[in-house]
């Protein structure tokens, strides 16, 4: 990744989130810790954060309530082609006519680029995937109330009785912080509260995840893995991570991420039992 990017990223992170630490931004931007420290040291020369022990402050923190949940732009190109990859198979899953949730996120976002000439039923809660959707005339696209959340590009509802209780979906096609032994997992209340409204609407689960998902914990579970019918990884899961999502009866397929430069179509993917 280009210095300018992962600066980019850096600086939306602290924007969004006040405090990082050197360790997030090393696993998220892959890069090493002196490369990350490099970059802190050159943004805070210029002016654009302050340097903390073990990481990077806003110069402006912000105190008001926001989710706990990654920035939008930040996420959209990390790790792009494991999730163009990883959205290539889900989307091959999918049958005209039919029902479906996709609950927001950068990955599911990558499923509208392969969804083609389908004419499906679609319940969404990005802005992003409904307003993308809506450019092909093919679908109905149902989008839940509640509170726009702009640097996720999501609605969502803290209370029970919205659109979701009135939609049937054969599938629910979601991204997630992290899956372990324990289950599906994400960060912030609200959005496991809404996640897990859709999934009581929707039959079979299915999680978009690349490899780094499989190696970040949260203490807040969303669903166990006996809820989850399907994983779609990509080839740097690790063999025991793949093998405790089989010993749970799970799905599983994984992907070769593309080349930068990749055509749709250009590429297969390898499916494993």
């Amino acid at each position: 990744m280009l210095e300018r990017e992962r600066h980019r990223i850096i600086r939306n992170l602290v924007e969004d989130r006040s405090v990082v630490s050197v360790t997030e931004l090393v696993e998220l931007l892959t890069a090493s810790e002196a490369t990350i420290r490099r970059d802190i040291n050159a943004m805070a020369d210029r002016g654009e954060l302050r340097r903390v022990r073990g990481g990077a402050e806003a110069l402006r923190p912000r105190h008001q309530t926001h989710l706990g949940a990654a920035h939008f732009a930040t996420e959209e190109r990390v790790c792009f082609a494991e999730k163009r990859a990883i959205a290539r198979a889900a989307a091959a899953m999918i049958e005209d006519g039919d029902s479906v949730v996709i609950n927001g996120g950068t990955t599911t976002y990558r499923l509208v680029e392969f969804l083609g000439d389908l004419k499906l039923d679609i319940l969404t809660n990005s802005f992003p995937i409904a307003s993308e959707l809506m450019q092909s005339h093919r679908h109905r696209i149902t989008i839940p109330g509640g509170t726009i959340y702009p640097q996720q590009s999501i609605v969502l509802s803290p209370f029970s009785q919205d659109t979701t209780k009135h939609f049937w979906g054969r599938t629910l096609f979601t991204g997630c912080y992290g899956l372990n032994s324990f289950g599906m997992m994400e960060t912030d209340p609200l959005v496991v509260q809404a996640e897990m409204k859709l999934l009581e609407c929707a039959e079979r689960l299915v999680i978009m995840a690349d490899s780094r998902k499989l190696r970040q914990r949260s203490s807040m579970v969303v669903a166990p893995l006996a809820r989850i019918a399907t994983v779609v990884t990509d080839s740097g899961a690790a063999a025991e991570e793949l093998e405790m999502l089989r010993a749970a009866g799970i799905e599983t397929v994984v992907v070769t991420a593309e080349e930068p430069a990749a055509e749709p179509g250009a590429k297969g993917f390898l499916h494993v039992a």
